[in-house]
């Protein structure tokens, strides 16, 4: 991966309102993300600053030097009621980067100093740096975590997640949040159609997640909006060319088909029931090329909806 570069910026507003959402409010100090994740939604977002959704989204990382500070003040507003804030919904708030900016730790101290509920997603260990915090804000607000993982398979998680922390690692901090009274699950997201929805694959991810102490188990199936499409796709050709002409039929617009998002959640029901695992809180904070050839090798993958 090419290097990163650091773009400095400082922003008009912190929160952000958000609609037709399971949330109202989104709190984002980064633009772009190092994690690369080839799925990654937000990848089309980097268009809005004149970049492109391929390196520069990668690379060339927008940091909101100041969001703590106005994040403040509008958290001191009367007119706020505090609602629900989801962290990182763009890109991952705990990427590499916030080792050194430390936005995402600034602004869960004033969350935690208005007693604000907070709702995040993240893949990165970085979070327990923070656990401090996050433990203080769960004694007195609604918080729920979800550790993302998308695979168990290593050749896979390299070949989409670039620049995450290797699966296991993620799973290993889903007791530390538990154990220190932060409610954590575990999140697939996106469920990869034919790559990563096999039976045997989601069944191993949810054992995992039960054997490291997630509260619950949740999927979000595969979105492509323009310009992630277009990404997205260029993956598979190169590693999965027989998936490809399944997946331009049946992504003619941005969701799977509903077929497939019906059957995928049945599934995940019985992966659910067997691991003793709750669904997903409807509280959450969301609702997420290797030259060395990658077999999907999931027993049971689910139709694409031909």
């Amino acid at each position: 991966m090419a290097r990163a570069q650091y773009i400095e910026t400082p922003c008009k507003t912190a929160l952000n309102r958000v609609r037709g959402m399971p949330f109202n409010w989104s709190l984002n100090p980064y633009r772009g993300c190092t994690h690369a994740c080839h799925y990654c939604y937000a990848r089309a977002t980097h268009a809005y600053a004149g970049m492109n959704a391929d390196e520069d989204f990668e690379t060339k990382i927008v940091v909101k030097t100041n969001l703590p500070e106005v994040l403040r003040r509008e958290l001191a507003r009367p007119s706020w009621v505090r609602e629900r804030v989801a962290l990182g919904t763009a890109t991952d708030a705990y990427q590499p980067c916030e080792g050194r900016y430390r936005l995402t730790r600034r602004a869960l101290e004033a969350l935690l100093e208005r007693r604000n509920p907070v709702g995040v997603v993240t893949k990165s260990t970085l979070i327990l740096r923070d656990l401090d915090l996050l433990a203080a804000l769960a004694a007195v607000a609604s918080v729920s975590v979800y550790v993302t993982v998308t695979t168990l398979d290593p050749a896979l998680w390299r070949l989409v997640e670039p620049g995450t922390p290797p699966p296991l690692q993620r799973l290993a901090i889903v007791r530390r949040l538990n154990e220190a009274g932060v409610p954590t699950g575990v999140l697939a997201a996106p469920v990869l159609p034919a790559i990563t929805d096999g039976a045997a694959a989601l069944d191993a991810l949810a054992a995992a997640a039960a054997a490291h102490g997630a509260r619950s188990f949740g999927v979000s199936p595969l979105r492509l909006a323009p310009l992630v499409k277009e990404h997205y796709l260029r993956v598979v050709a190169a590693a999965f060319p027989d998936l490809l002409p399944r997946y331009e039929r049946a992504f003619p617009g941005v969701n799977a088909p509903r077929a497939y998002q019906e059957a995928l959640e049945r599934r995940v029901a019985r992966v659910r029931a067997r691991h003793g695992l709750a669904a997903r809180d409807p509280r959450p904070a969301f609702t997420a090329i290797a030259p060395s050839p990658v077999s999907p090798g999931n027993h049971g993958q689910l139709a694409l909806g031909l």
